[in-house]
């Protein structure tokens, strides 16, 4: 379930169409490109869809290693290669990282490696794929339900937001605002916005 990308996405062909959802692997080309082949036109994409997991070098199998290049950065490209092509009237690609791009930490050395690369693709991208703009969010911490696992959750997130300069944890509509306004903001291509409450300056 961590390699689906948005089970429940939405697709509209027209205004006034019936959605249709459907359930895609990133870290698979061919289902990948099976989606776009089948909608006439894009023009905005959100490719969010990620792995969990310990991101060691030394102590995971190279195998466990792949998975998470094939996920987080090879199910970008493969987004990029099929819905870029749809969007002939411009709009928008927005990708999504991690506040451990800036902030790493033990075992986790190759989601920081991966993610920081997936920042990177936003400016190369903007440049590449121009007038398609592309920029990318990292989020900090928020507050969901995978958060929220664990002994002393609760009381562990609470502790981690008094923390922070923005003394509260994040939302998931604090993320979606953002994602929103670089999809209507024509003028805002290349970038790397942090919604992270100030997490990566402590």
């Amino acid at each position: 379930a961590e390699r689906l990308a948005d089970a429940q996405r939405t697709l509209a062909q027209d205004e006034g169409d019936p959605p249709r959802t459907a359930v895609v692997d990133v870290a698979n080309e061919a289902s990948i490109a099976a989606l776009f082949d089948a909608i006439p036109r894009v023009d905005h994409v959100l490719i969010s869809a990620g792995t969990l997991g310990n991101g060691a070098i030394v102590k995971n199998d190279l195998e466990t290693l792949r998975s998470i290049v094939d996920v987080r950065l090879w199910g970008v490209v493969h987004a990029v290669r099929h819905a870029a092509p749809k969007m002939t009237d411009g709009g928008s690609l927005t990708l999504m990282s991690g506040g451990i791009s800036s902030r790493p930490r033990v075992g986790a050395a190759m989601f920081t490696s991966i993610l920081s690369g997936v920042e990177a693709l936003a400016p190369a991208l903007a440049l590449e794929l121009a007038p398609v703009r592309v920029n990318c969010v990292t989020p900090g911490l928020v507050d969901t339900p995978l958060s929220n696992t664990g002994p002393d959750a609760r009381a562990r997130l609470d502790a981690r937001a008094a923390a922070l300069p923005g003394k509260r944890i994040g939302q998931p509509e604090d993320i979606a605002q953002v994602i929103l306004m670089l999809m209507q903001n024509a003028y805002l291509t290349g970038e790397v916005i942090h919604v992270d409450g100030g997490g990566r300056f402590i």
